[in-house]
């Protein structure tokens, strides 16, 4: 009886466990805005810019 109970909740209980966690990734995962892409891209220019302008930067 136990084994047959043990069989269900890893059967069973597996896929739920991993159809909830993917669930909630895709609730919680954020998509960034044109505002805030646009930021992002400014301050990775100015970090490379940055990189660049130091004694012995590269290229």
């Amino acid at each position: 009886m136990f084994e047959n109970s043990m069989w269900l909740i890893v059967v069973a209980g597996g896929p739920l466990l991993l159809a909830i966690l993917l669930a909630y990734a895709l609730l919680t995962w954020r998509r960034r805005g044109p505002a805030e892409r646009r930021e992002s891209d400014r301050a990775t220019e100015r970090l490379y810019r940055e990189e660049n302008d130091r004694p012995g930067g590269g290229g």
